[in-house]
């Protein structure tokens, strides 16, 4: 083996190492937390909270067909509880925005 492969082989070693001790650093540190009630109510708050920071920004972008779309599929996720449903109208209302109107 030359320097090169050694190297390439121990930067992998170590991304390994430092990748699967901050999983068990999560799992210790998410063990002790989820005792107190309050950061337990705020981790399962979080995924939400982290959907409506990535999907709110291009909702507001697309404009008034990305409002009209996001509320739509809302109410029909709501109403049906079929994701796929709710996201194949929401689709096609961006489609319809974007191509006809």
């Amino acid at each position: 083996m030359n320097n090169f492969d050694m190297l390439a082989l121990v930067l992998i070693v170590i991304s390994g190492i430092i990748t699967y001790s901050l999983r068990f650093g999560g799992l210790l540190v998410g063990n002790m937390l989820s005792k107190h009630k309050f950061i337990e109510n705020l981790i399962k708050a979080l995924p939400g909270t982290l959907l409506l920071s990535f999907i709110f920004p291009s909702i507001i972008s697309e404009g008034i067909s990305g409002v009209i779309s996001a509320l739509s599929a809302g109410v029909i996720a709501k109403k049906t509880n079929n994701i796929l449903i709710a996201l194949l109208v929401g689709m096609l209302i961006i489609i319809t925005f974007r191509n006809i109107l």
